[in-house]
């Protein structure tokens, strides 16, 4: 999914949100969960953590953070993902 968003274009911030809205509280939390493993903390910063209890916090109540903390939580969870890939 990686994708670039340019966010001084309405449409790529639509688009963004639109993104961000694929993951539901409960997946967000998944990320979260699987990122504090014992064999994948050590690949994941206290702030990347943080950014997607954010980032789960913000989806409990169907809410937006900014649109750079969109746009870091989808590239850690990308990261999850190309993690998990090679697994």
């Amino acid at each position: 999914m990686a994708r670039e968003y340019d966010l001084s274009d309405p449409t790529d911030l639509e688009v963004l949100k639109s993104d961000f809205e694929f993951y539901s509280a409960d997946e967000w939390q998944e990320f979260i969960d699987w990122s504090l493993l014992p064999e994948n903390k050590k690949k994941f910063s206290y702030d990347e953590r943080g950014c997607l209890m954010a980032a789960r916090k913000k989806a409990l109540y169907n809410s937006h953070p900014s649109a750079k903390q969109m746009v870091w939580a989808l590239k850690i969870v990308d990261k999850i993902e190309e993690i998990k890939g090679e697994v």
